[in-house]
């Protein structure tokens, strides 16, 4: 717990350093007068705005709204990409037929399925949802299976010697070794169901979410509320992608030795 702590302040420490920076530059360039203050306000007016937030809670319902899309995606995505691998893997034949198909659906940008998914579940967070958890599904797949192909061979004479079963030597063999790789595309996923959450809130006719408050922020033109929410988008994704850096070194604790 207390090692938890102390990784958590580091990272909290290493993350104010460059934000001070940031902040002192972007001081200088908003007094130097070189940007049109009204499209590129000062950071005090921004971080006045981001305090409002949640001074008035007027971003939290929002906040939790597109967290929980976001969570779900990334959940239900994860797990169903990695018992469709293991599947998939356990029959090689299969794996060969399936594995370009998946690649090819994971090639296909998420705009161009978004039509498709808005037609068949109609106007609202059931597509937001869906198409994100179709997203991270697609790529987790894709890497669990490029990671549970690449075992190495010494792994498996090991398991062959000691006579155990396919199954045996894909659970505790090749998805063990296929976990740096599988961390890989959820992270990846995490990135992507952010940017696909947001995108779909901004164009669609839902009622709450951060993209539902940036387009009406842009609208509106409350630039100093625009610049404090893509703050919070950014902040999310950095989180997620923490969060899954931690689960993965108590799960991967073997990769860096």
């Amino acid at each position: 717990m207390l090692l938890a702590i102390e990784n958590a302040i580091e990272k909290i420490q290493l993350f104010l350093k460059p934000a001070a920076l940031l902040f002192l530059f972007w001081t200088v360039v908003s007094l130097s007068g070189l940007l049109d203050p009204f499209l590129f306000p000062n950071p005090i007016q921004v971080t006045s705005a981001f305090l409002s937030f949640f001074y008035t809670f007027e971003v939290i319902p929002h906040l939790f709204s597109t967290i929980s899309k976001i969570a779900f995606a990334l959940a239900f995505g994860s797990a169903a990409g990695i018992i469709f691998s293991l599947l998939i893997q356990a029959n090689k034949e299969i794996s060969y037929t399936v594995s370009p198909l998946v690649d090819f659906f994971r090639s296909i940008p998420a705009a161009a399925l978004f039509p498709l998914f808005l037609l068949v579940l109609g106007v609202g967070d059931a597509t937001n949802t869906a198409l994100a958890t179709w997203i991270c599904f697609l790529y987790i797949a894709f890497h669990a299976m490029q990671g549970l192909k690449s075992t190495s061979e010494t792994s498996l004479d090991v398991a062959k010697s000691l006579k155990k079963k396919e199954l045996e030597v894909l659970l505790k063999v090749r998805f063990p070794e296929a976990l740096p790789v599988v961390f890989l595309g959820i992270r990846t996923a995490a990135s992507l169901s952010v940017v696909v959450v947001i995108l779909v809130e901004m164009f669609v006719g839902t009622t709450s979410g951060l993209g539902r408050l940036l387009i009406d922020s842009a609208y509106t033109y409350e630039i100093p509320k625009l610049y404090a929410l893509i703050l919070i988008v950014g902040l999310i994704g950095t989180t997620a992608n923490s969060l899954i850096a931690m689960v993965e070194n108590k799960l991967v604790h073997w990769k860096t030795k």
